[in-house]
């Protein structure tokens, strides 16, 4: 099989949601009406599967160094999540979209979204990987303003817009230095002259590559932090609650998910350079730290759930600076079906808090947390010496206090003879992390530099972060009558003001007008320029 064959049989799936966009247009009521969705649906999971087959044929029969797009066991797991979470929001939007004159207008940039989000993943080009990333963002825009008469919406679709082209300018450089370093192009190339740089010796490159590539690892670094929506560049995130439930989703599950792939595409540059390791170490740990305490402090589900999709971006991007790179796709993976599924549920979230209001509730008391924190170590410790983990400390710990909060709180508001449940619940799904854990490892990451010691630098500060973390946690739980916490619980729900001096600076260097809300004596919108003098 030729390699103009294969490039086009692999992208057959981008170019099918392409025309498939067209086709659900507004202007095509026609073809919309034969169940448009339905023939997407399908067709995706069919050129899919094709998909996989000419990836393996290719992968084991001939080069594939020239290739424009490849296929590979990451760029499948990650397809088939994008494929998956795809396939949901087109069914569950036709419901969703009842009576909607936008829904086409919806089906159709969700579409071309999908489609440039498979183009990225398959890209073996820089060229053709920027201009997927690009395209993504756009297509990304279009969905964001698809009620352009919300205030809201709009100015966090522009913070987003401007943010977007920073990363790509930041993405650009990284491209422009290591084609300066390698003089390619094709990012196999590179990334297998990385590889091999990792397992002889850095010193196998010259000064003026060391230094490219340490700039680009930099830039690299810096856009997956604007991509993941990391502090301070996180409010559009928030406050594009604003956008319908399946953009949310989509935005949450999927898009905003690139900043990692983009870490995971790129790893061995990132793990041959310490200084870009301790940006996203630094940038994304203060991120998850933060945003995980601002988000138990609202009230209402999609704004929580933006505050969890930041803090758990921000984990995903400090497990690639620790070298987890298996484990930074399971969380990828995981998070994208967890997220889908939060906010497409998030409408029933009404009677889920009314079920909470009449049960039985009891602040976990110091007793509760020793036992729970006993017995997690138990496991723990069991699993840790069966795994033969060489790795760093921070994930044990995070899952020792993670599994201690949850027995805890869970033991506090029930009969304590379910803390054999809940233990059993435990070893199952620390069971299950390490084998797929290791499985992940063995056939997807085998070649991949290795992860970081056992308490290196980094990892004394992630372990650090995630002790303060859970400290705090605690004493805004066990302390929440002190003013003192009550004045830092205030602090964390305004975000520590972050976003509103962003906004600031953001209105300031590029001021946008917003249309007011037409009403039905109103033959014409006016205009609030917002930004300017």
């Amino acid at each position: 099989m030729s390699s103009q064959t294969s490039s086009f049989l692999l992208v057959l799936l981008p170019i099918f949601w392409t025309l498939m966009s067209w086709f659900s247009g507004p202007r095509n009521t026609f073809f919309s009406k034969l169940y448009i969705e339905r023939i997407a649906i399908w067709g995706s999971i069919i050129l899919f599967a094709i998909s996989l087959v000419v990836g393996f044929i290719e992968n084991n029969t001939a080069s594939v160094s020239s290739m424009l797009v490849t296929l590979s066991p990451l760029k499948s797991a990650v397809i088939l999540t994008v494929v998956a979470i795809g396939v949901i929001l087109m069914r569950f939007s036709r419901n969703y979209f009842v009576g909607e004159a936008c829904y086409p207008r919806f089906l159709k940039w969700m579409q071309l979204t999908l489609a440039s989000v498979v183009i990225t993943i398959l890209a073996n080009h820089l060229i053709v990987f920027w201009f997927g990333w690009l395209a993504v963002s756009l297509s990304l825009h279009n969905l964001l303003l698809l009620y352009p008469d919300r205030p809201r919406a709009i100015v966090a679709a522009h913070k987003k817009f401007i943010l977007a082209r920073t990363s790509e300018l930041f993405m650009a450089g990284a491209f422009a230095l290591l084609y300066l370093a390698f003089d390619t192009l094709y990012i196999n190339q590179i990334v297998n002259a990385l590889v091999q740089t990792s397992l002889i010796n850095s010193d196998a490159l010259s000064s003026t590559q060391q230094e490219y590539t340490e700039l680009a690892a930099c830039c690299i670094a810096i856009a997956a932090l604007i991509k993941c929506a990391q502090l301070p560049a996180h409010g559009w995130l928030i406050n594009i609650v604003e956008a319908p439930t399946p953009v949310s989703a989509l935005l949450h599950a999927g898009v905003i998910n690139l900043g990692g792939y983009l870490l995971l595409a790129f790893a061995p540059l990132i793990a041959l350079h310490a200084s870009a390791q301790w940006i996203l170490a630094v940038g994304a740990g203060l991120s998850v730290l933060f945003s995980a305490l601002a988000m138990t402090t609202r009230v209402t589900v999609k704004v929580r759930l933006a505050w969890s999709t930041s803090s758990q971006m921000g984990l995903m991007l400090v497990e690639c600076a620790l070298g987890l790179y298996s484990l930074a796709l399971i969380h990828l993976v995981a998070h994208s079906f967890y997220k889908a599924y939060a906010f497409l549920n998030s409408g029933s979230a009404v009677f889920e808090a009314l079920e909470d209001d009449i049960s039985a509730h009891r602040t976990p008391q110091f007793a509760d947390w020793l036992n729970a924190l006993f017995v997690t170590s138990l496991i723990v410790l069991a699993s840790f010496s069966f795994a033969e983990y060489q790795g760093p400390l921070s994930p044990w710990l995070l899952i020792t206090l993670a599994f201690t909060a949850y027995i805890a709180t869970r033991t506090a508001n029930s009969d304590q003879t379910q803390l054999y449940v809940l233990v059993g619940i435990s070893i199952v799904l620390i069971s299950v992390y390490s084998t797929a854990k290791d499985m992940v490892t063995r056939y997807l990451f085998a070649h991949f530099p290795a992860p970081a010691s056992m308490l290196s630098t980094i990892d004394i500060w992630v372990v650090s972060l995630i002790a303060a973390l859970f400290v705090i946690h605690i004493a805004m739980q066990t302390f929440g009558h002190k003013p003192a916490v009550q004045q830092f619980k205030q602090l964390l729900f305004a975000g520590l003001y972050l976003d509103e001096w962003f906004t600031k600076i953001t209105l300031k260097v590029s001021p946008i007008s917003l249309r007011k809300r037409s009403t039905t004596k109103q033959t014409s919108a006016s205009v609030t320029h917002i930004g300017g003098k």
